[in-house]
């Protein structure tokens, strides 16, 4: 009886925790899209920052931190810093290191950093043109990225809470 009891009870939280585990895989794809879509509300205003208010890269970054309260505050705080320390350290390490000490809460991929990396690495040493240039590009890659996940998002979700919950009938029908 109690054994029994006991294995009943095994069953119902493998079901619930795997039910939840695909529930938590689906919430991170849609925070993904979130998350990239404030970046590129971020970098949009770094844009017009540069494009039309001819603003220095650190002071436009300073900027953005007053402007800005979502995840990104703390990355952006961290960069206007580094930048206002004067250190002699490049934009690329300060950019950089900020990411991987900034970004921990979000919901990027490791795709999603490195290019994020990447586009540090392209905007310290620039002149305006090319700054606005490199904000461009990376502008459309998040774009395309965004496009992509957002086309398949709802099939995901699906197959990511069906998954979750076969799963976890999968793994009781083997413990029974």
């Amino acid at each position: 009886m109690i054994i029994t009891f006991i294995k009943m009870l095994g069953c119902i939280l493998i079901l619930i925790s795997s039910a939840g585990m695909g529930m938590y895989f689906s919430g991170e794809l849609k925070g993904r899209i979130q998350d990239l879509k404030e970046l590129r509300r971020i970098l949009n205003l770094l844009r017009g920052d540069i494009r039309y208010a001819n603003t220095p890269l650190p002071e436009a970054v300073q900027a953005l931190t007053v402007r800005h309260d979502g995840k990104y505050r703390k990355f952006l705080q961290m960069v206007a810093d580094k930048l206002n320390e004067l250190g002699g350290v490049s934009f690329a390490a300060i950019w950089s290191e900020s990411i991987g000490k900034g970004l921990e809460n979000t919901s990027l991929s490791k795709k999603d950093l490195l290019n994020l990396v990447q586009f540090g690495e392209n905007m310290g040493y620039l002149d305006k043109e090319m700054q606005l240039n490199t904000i461009d590009l990376y502008l459309t890659q998040i774009e395309e990225e965004i496009k992509e996940l957002s086309k398949n998002v709802k099939e995901k979700t699906y197959m990511y809470n069906t998954l979750g919950i076969l799963g976890g009938i999968f793994l009781t029908i083997v413990m029974l």
